[in-house]
């Protein structure tokens, strides 16, 4: 019986962790990623050293961080966060075309 190849176990560098080990500390690597990630953490202590730090150090800036944005600032952001601004340019380059769109949020009531 042979063994279909999993390409989310090939091997990667150390280059290559150190650049991803963010994602992972954030839970935002896809599972694939994940899934090369820890499996080059499992055999390289130092690069899961690092992990380990980075996600100590996020948990300390979590607890530390604990004031909330004034309620004004906090509206402004989200209005920021669903605007969207789409630039196209023709192909000879010369005339640009922008748009900018705001998504509002819908009452739920």
């Amino acid at each position: 019986m042979t063994r279909e190849h999993d390409p989310r176990l090939d091997p990667i560098d150390c280059d290559a962790a150190r650049r991803d080990l963010s994602l992972l500390v954030d839970l935002e690597c896809d599972d694939a990623c994940r899934s090369r990630l820890e499996h080059h953490l499992a055999g390289c202590p130092p690069c899961r050293e690092l992990f380990l730090s980075e996600r100590r150090l996020k948990a300390k800036l979590s607890r530390s961080c604990c004031e909330k944005a004034p309620s004004g600032l906090r509206e402004r952001l989200m209005v920021e966060i669903r605007r969207t601004t789409v630039t196209t340019t023709d192909a000879d380059g010369t005339t640009v075309v922008r748009q900018t769109t705001t998504v509002h949020r819908r009452d739920p009531h």
